[in-house]
């Protein structure tokens, strides 16, 4: 009896050994053969920064039109004690094909408004999360303070720390530019810095454009404020397919100013358009 058992034992063992080798045989196979369809199949990841074809080109330069536009990338910083950066050029694929004559990005003949004041960090540190106000405590003194008289709708808050203040500095949204009935980080943002010293808030904006990233010069008080571009002035800013431009935001003159030039921006352009 014990032998039968035993028999039995060994049998179903045996079957489920067989099951797992075949079943294991059965995904390897299936892999393998997805893994040689993908392979034959063309590659359906969009490369972003792909360039149209010489002939796509030719084929748009006989009617004077182009379908590509340079785009900025945020600064990276490659050269700290020389204070020398790179920003790395893309270029954008617009919906639909535009006519040389529009210019590049479209903005750099406008008279922009003007921003605020911002300065370099030696440390700093962050706060995750989104916001409505900010209330500053002194407890030496027992005050409290808000930072905004006014409603926004803040996120991304960094304390940057100098010798002789902190500066309190986020992005924020006033307005619902996109028409979705709030007000969040989809509309329209600028960048808020707030003094501790001054107890002052200052903005950084330009119309037409939204803060997507900002880069503080390496112990100076200035940064490079990458914004997000909304060409086709549909309140949106779709980085699909509109640019991205850069600013310098010099402290001592609160201003913001070109770093590429009109002429060196049209002679990018000319070499994507082959022209």
């Amino acid at each position: 009896m014990k032998i039968e058992k035993i028999k039995n034992y060994n049998q179903r063992m045996l079957a489920v050994l067989i099951t797992v080798v075949v079943i294991t045989v059965v995904i390897g196979l299936i892999s393998l053969l997805v893994f040689i369809i993908s392979d034959m199949l063309p590659n359906s990841r969009t490369d972003n920064n792909a360039l149209l074809s010489d002939d796509k080109i030719e084929e748009l330069k006989k009617d004077s039109l182009r379908q590509q536009i340079i785009s900025y990338d945020s600064p990276r910083l490659v050269d700290t004690l020389n204070l020398i950066y790179i920003l790395p050029v893309h270029v954008k694929t617009l919906e639909k094909a535009e006519d040389m004559g529009e210019g590049v990005l479209g903005l750099l003949d406008g008279d922009f408004e003007r921003g605020s004041r911002i300065s370099s960090y030696k440390r700093r540190s962050y706060y995750y999360g989104s916001f409505n106000n900010l209330i500053v405590y002194d407890y030496k003194n027992n005050q409290s303070q808000k930072v905004s008289e006014y409603r926004f709708y803040g996120s991304d808050l960094t304390f940057h720390y100098f010798d002789d203040e902190i500066l309190l500095v986020f992005t924020g949204a006033e307005k619902d530019t996109n028409k979705d009935q709030k007000v969040n980080d989809n509309d329209f943002n600028s960048l808020f810095v707030y003094s501790l010293k001054n107890k002052e808030l200052k903005k950084i904006s330009l119309d037409k454009a939204t803060v997507v990233s900002y880069e503080f010069i390496e112990n100076q008080k200035d940064i490079l404020v990458n914004f997000g571009y909304d060409r086709n002035q549909n309140q949106l800013f779709e980085s699909a397919f509109e640019p991205n431009f850069i600013r310098k935001y010099t402290y001592n003159t609160n201003t913001l100013d070109l770093i590429i030039s009109k002429e060196l921006e049209v002679s990018i352009q000319k070499i994507i358009d082959k022209n």
